[in-house]
């Protein structure tokens, strides 16, 4: 190994295996120490550059898209899509920091690779640095030349380092212009940052923070619904807490009026917000179908807008200036609240007995319900939906309550009154109150009480403070406020029409009796008697002449105590009921008024009591009163004589048509036409007529009745009503009765027989016949009657002999005083 001189500061080595190694000289290392350190700090600096410009650019990028999609939506990126970037934003920003920054800075540059670069830029150097390098690191050499022109290499290559400048390896004119472009970019960026603090925040807010809201709004909107009824501000409240919808509740075809109002100051900025022209307002169905509407201010902050009918849930989207919201605003449809039932638990009066007879349950079916007065009741009315609050509305008071408590207000001046009794029960759709049903005369009272200006509680003492008291007549108006915050637009109503106890129906008519009776007579009287909820008692009461006072006498059968409808009768046979006039031991001339009298239970304010129209009488002897039905007599006796004359025009017509049918027989088919005609006349008419003369001859048989049973009540001896009665009444029943449809009968078939163009000759000589028979029965009860009236016209004359001989003693002892007067005087 051969040494190397102090000059060159150079050491060679040499190994068995042929190796040549040359240390680089100072010079040399040095240049390359100072290449490698400008290149990493070059590299440093533009990846730096770089990755500014990228980012500057990637701000304004994402700036700009989104700032586009605000103009466009008045809406912040969904957070979904700038999550997404944010996801792909880091690895890319890693990557590029990783090959553009720490890559450069860490990476290992060898020194060969330093050497080629410097041979490359300074040509002078041919090779030499180069080998150099190498021969630092060991080369093989051959022979003592070899060593020595390695040597020679080293102090050329090391020479011409002396002479080299690193800084004129570098190009600094791309790493100048991306350093003006990086600077560009940023002062874009600082200096609108000046004049928009905010800008830098709102894009880290956005992109890096992912916040869900990062614009800063100039318009705030805030919005209620207006329900009804009271216009009633209702705010869109969170649904639930997993939802970001705000939701209002909306009444199922009522019109939806909603309220958009501007505040006037930001609470955590105290920026006042701007107020917009006019917003624009997008209703969104379900369908996904969307109407819009430009809705302008109605006064001040506030705008109005309407959707009529509402039947289906919509969501609501309003662009106001920036402002768009960004919860969604649905209105879901939902029931009114209504009532389904309605029950009430009754307690009548217990003079009316239906607690006992009915049924104290009642469902009420319909929108009034009658009750008697002083009825008690529990009601319970059950709710299509649950109820948060309900109010009962009377005329003079109301019920507000929930599910705690319920509280009356009354409207004539007393105070309020809470209760710790719930209006609403436990199950929220169950409404519960007690009412009592005044009388008329407890309402009465109260009424003017209160127009006194007292205190109406004074007069309802009696009643149970759990039964709120009303009028007969009284509207409930049930106002119902549900869960949903919905409210019945207009109540239901439910009347409770007091029922007044009036006093019984009492209906009384004499029969078989005229005003005119003997003192003997019974008097019966028939009638009905009603009342709603039964009969107390009933009697006769009667005066006699001018008394001021009533009589009672009881009936001889008494309706049985609570009967609400009873017959005057005595049986099944006789359908009223007797007064007997005897006992009174009456005298000619007096008078006698009869009056059926009945009673109720009502106990408030006492029984109801109702007398018939009073039935007058006057005591007359047996003769006047055979005079009066004498009279009667003459008028039915010529209604008589007259149906039996019509009976006999009939007989003559048919007598004159007998020939003609005996004609029309004769002629067969070649009958002429007149005659059919004439004889189809006579049939119709004969026969209307003699239906006609059958009612007469019912009502002269009723008349004659009525003269028998007034002749029996009367007490008249009773072969008179005997007499009428075999001779008159019975064989005039037989004739309507037998003979009457006979000659119907006979008529009816010469009719048809004409109607059919067959023989009716013959039929009209039966018809003749029977109607001659009935003819002459009907003579022979006209002889009685003669007969009865000769012995009535009899006893007539008797009687005017009688009234004039009593008339002719009162002349001769009015004259016989007069004389002895006179003779007295003189």
């Amino acid at each position: 190994m051969t040494g190397c001189t102090q000059d060159q500061v150079l050491c060679m080595s040499s190994t068995t295996s042929g190796l040549a190694r040359i240390d680089l000289p100072p010079t040399i290392r040095s240049l390359l120490g100072r290449v490698r350190t400008r290149l990493r700090r070059d590299a440093l600096l533009a990846g730096v550059l770089w990755i500014a410009c990228a980012s500057a650019v990637l701000f304004w990028g994402t700036l700009g898209i989104d700032a586009g999609w605000f103009q466009l939506q008045r809406l912040e990126l969904p957070v979904g899509l700038r999550s997404i970037f944010l996801v792909l934003l880091i690895p890319v920003v890693l990557v590029l920091l990783t090959r553009r920054v720490l890559h450069p800075m860490l990476r290992s540059i060898r020194d060969q690779d330093v050497a080629l670069l410097l041979e490359r830029r300074f040509p002078q150097f041919q090779d030499r640095l180069v080998t150099a390098v190498e021969s630092s690191r060991g080369l093989p050499v051959d022979g003592p030349l070899s060593l020595e022109m390695l040597r020679r290499a080293v102090n050329q290559a090391e020479l011409q380092a002396a002479t080299v400048q690193e800084a004129d390896l570098f190009e600094t004119r791309r790493l100048r212009r991306l350093a003006t472009a990086a600077a560009v970019l940023l002062c874009s960026i600082v200096i609108p940052s000046l004049f928009h603090p905010g800008l830098p925040q709102r894009w880290w807010n956005a992109f890096v923070l992912c916040q869900e809201v990062y614009w800063q709004r100039t318009t705030l909107v805030q919005v209620a619904a207006i329900a009804q009824p009271d216009d009633r501000r209702v705010e869109f409240r969170q649904q639930d807490d997993r939802s970001n919808s705000l939701v209002y509740r909306h009444p199922r075809s009522a019109d939806l009026e909603l309220e958009f109002s501007i505040p006037e100051q930001d609470q955590a900025t105290g920026r006042t917000w701007v107020v917009p022209g006019r917003i624009r307002v997008d209703v969104i169905r379900q369908d996904g179908s969307r109407s819009r509407a430009w809705v302008s201010s109605s006064g001040g902050r506030r705008f109005r807008f309407f959707v009529t009918q509402l039947r289906e849930p919509v969501q609501i989207e309003v662009l106001a200036g920036d402002y768009r919201n960004l919860q969604p605003w649905l209105v879901e449809i939902v029931d009114v609240p209504g009532l389904d039932s309605i029950q009430l638990q009754c307690a009548y009066p217990e003079y009316t007995g239906w607690n006992q007879q009915r049924e104290t349950a009642v469902t009420v079916t319909g929108s009034e319900l009658p009750l008697p007065e002083g009825t008690a009741f529990q009601l319970s009315a059950r709710s299509a939906k649950p109820l948060q609050s309900a109010r009962i509305v009377t005329e003079r008071f109301e019920i507000e309550g929930d599910r705690v408590s319920s509280r009356v207000v009354f409207f004539d001046g007393r105070g309020d009154s809470v209760s710790g009794t719930a209006l609403i029960a436990a199950d929220g759709v169950t409404i519960t109150a007690g009412f009592r049903v005044l009388t008329t005369a407890e309402s009465e009272s109260l009424s003017a009480i209160v127009a006194a200006g007292g205190d109406s509680s004074e007069s309802l003492g009696t009643i149970n403070p759990q039964q709120l008291a009303i009028p007969p007549n009284t509207s409930l108006r049930f106002s119902l406020h549900d869960m949903d915050d919905v409210k019945s637009a207009s109540p239901e109503t439910l009347r409770i029409a007091g029922v007044r106890d009036v006093p019984p129906v009492v209906v009384a008519q004499m029969t078989g009796i005229g005003n005119s009776i003997t003192k003997r007579a019974r008097i019966p009287v028939a009638g009905r008697l009603r009342d709603d909820y039964g009969l107390q008692s009933a009697r006769f009461e009667f005066q006699v002449d001018d008394e001021t006072g009533w009589r009672p006498r009881n009936f001889r059968t008494t309706p049985q105590p609570g009967s609400t409808d009873y017959s005057l009768s005595r049986s099944a046979d006789e359908a009223w009921e007797f007064f007997e006039v005897q006992p009174l031991e009456l005298s000619e001339g007096q008078s006698l008024t009869l009056s059926v009298v009945a009673a109720d239970g009502n106990p408030s304010p006492g029984p109801g009591v109702t007398r018939s129209a009073p039935l007058a009488f006057q005591i007359v002897s047996d003769d006047e009163l055979l005079s009066i039905l004498y009279t009667r007599e003459i008028g039915l006796r010529t209604r008589f004589e007259e149906v039996i004359g019509q009976l006999e025009d009939i007989r003559r017509d048919l007598e004159f048509h007998r020939q003609v049918a005996v004609r029309a027989d004769a002629a067969g088919a070649a009958a002429a036409e007149t005659d059919l005609a004439s004889l189809a006349t006579c049939g119709s008419r004969s026969g209307n007529s003699l239906r006609r003369q059958a009612n007469e001859l019912s009502a002269i048989i009723e008349s004659f009745e009525e003269i028998v049973r007034q002749l029996v009540n009367n007490a008249i001896p009773l072969h008179n009503a005997e007499t009428m009665q075999a001779g008159i009444v019975d064989p005039l029943k037989q004739a309507r009765d037998s003979a009457i449809p006979q000659v119907d009968r006979a008529v009816a078939a010469f009719r048809a027989a004409v109607t059919e163009r067959q023989p009716a000759a013959e039929l009209a000589g039966q018809a003749e016949q029977e109607i001659s028979d009935l003819i002459a029965a009907l003579r022979g009860v006209l002889d009685n009657v003669r007969d009865l009236a000769e012995f009535h016209e009899a006893l007539r004359d008797l009687k005017q002999l009688s009234e004039e001989q009593q008339r002719l003693m009162e002349e001769t002892k009015r004259l016989l005083k007069n004389r002895l007067l006179d003779d007295l005087l003189k």
